[in-house]
């Protein structure tokens, strides 16, 4: 991967993280707390008259307000209120956030790193090669409930999908976005949208994704087991004293000596030298 997708992945890294952080202040805030608990008592007394029955004239219930159009929000983390449009995101809608975004980085790295228009995108005879390769995961169907990798841009067809003609990954959105707010609206409208389907009776729209449908990347390695394990050990402080000593730096290694006969049949050979 080259050093524009290095740098953009850590700006997602960043932003990801303050999203997640900025729900997890709203959701502790004395104002949402409150107005979650009015919510839960309202359902649980519309529930009670229902198995009830209603008696006399029935109640007027109050309008709610028309959902926000949201492709017209400016700013993902305050439509109003403080309130950010994600505000009703579960694990899930962030796994699929994360998803948008990667698939999208994809394949405009790839296209940006190889530079040949006879190669227009990552195959998907490839995909989980070169996934694994840019983001240092593994790309495991199971952990989002389907039955192959190459299944897994059909979750996020807004922002991924298979060119039917070359077989690669591609997109319909800009290579240079103006902002990755983008996806948050993606996933919100499809949250909506399987919301939607779910109050409808259609248990199929329910997802049922691993915890691990959201992985960490592997450390890179420091290199060869050996070069690795040297570069963790710490030297001592004796060491460090040594290296920084003139001595240290004035000394130049000898040959080492071995004695007559030490090799052997070869040995007259090496004694006669005396060093090896």
């Amino acid at each position: 991967p080259g050093q524009w997708f290095q740098d953009k992945v850590k700006e997602w890294q960043k932003l990801f993280a303050e999203w997640q952080a900025k729900l997890k202040t709203f959701k502790n805030s004395a104002a949402q707390k409150e107005k979650e608990l009015a919510a839960k008592k309202k359902a649980e007394e519309k529930a009670k008259k229902e198995k009830e029955g209603k008696d006399g004239e029935e109640e007027e219930e109050e309008e709610e307000a028309p959902p926000i159009d949201v492709m017209m929000v400016d700013d993902v983390c305050d439509v109003g209120n403080g309130e950010p449009l994600f505000k009703d995101f579960a694990f899930e809608d962030w796994a699929l956030l994360q998803l948008r975004y990667e698939l999208y980085l994809l394949q405009v790295a790839f296209k940006k790193d190889v530079n040949d228009p006879e190669r227009p995108g990552v195959h998907e005879n490839h995909f989980a090669f070169y996934y694994n390769k840019y983001f240092r995961k593994t790309l495991t169907p199971k952990h989002f409930n389907v039955n192959a990798v190459t299944d897994i841009p059909g979750l996020v067809k807004d922002t991924a999908s298979w060119n039917p003609d070359e077989k690669v990954l591609s997109t319909n959105l800009e290579e240079d976005l103006e902002s990755v707010t983008i996806f948050v609206k993606f996933t919100e409208e499809s949250r909506r949208e399987r919301q939607r389907r779910i109050d409808a009776g259609d248990e199929t729209a329910k997802l049922k994704f691993s915890p691990m449908a959201i992985q960490q990347p592997t450390p890179k390695p420091l290199g060869t087991p050996m070069v690795a394990a040297a570069k963790a050990w710490p030297a001592s402080a004796g060491a460090k004293a040594w290296q920084a000593s003139p001595a240290a730096k004035a000394w130049t290694p000898q040959p080492a000596f071995r004695p007559a006969g030490a090799w052997g049949t070869m040995g007259g050979q090496w004694g006669a030298q005396g060093r090896w």
